[in-house]
């Protein structure tokens, strides 16, 4: 792996995922892949869509966001590889 690009933890029997994002944006990856996995260990009434859109407002426009939403839909992808394996 590239030690300049950030990867998701591995999870749900899944490896880890390499992100296209530099260390600069660790912390938006890593607080999208904590609020999925938040929305992941306690399902409720909160649609999955609502969840992403409104913690992506947290970050300024543009690469932030983005960086966030690579760590938030990566950690749904872990789960549901995992789920089909």
């Amino acid at each position: 792996m590239d030690e300049n690009y950030i990867s998701i933890p591995a999870a749900d029997g899944c490896p880890s995922l390499l992100t296209p994002w530099s260390s600069e944006f660790s912390p938006m990856i890593e607080r999208g892949v904590q609020c999925a996995q938040s929305w992941l260990d306690a399902p409720g009434e909160i649609p999955l869509w609502w969840e992403l859109a409104q913690a992506r407002k947290t970050f300024p426009v543009g690469d932030c966001q983005d960086a966030f939403e690579t760590g938030f839909l990566l950690r749904i992808q872990q789960r549901l590889r995992g789920a089909s394996q």
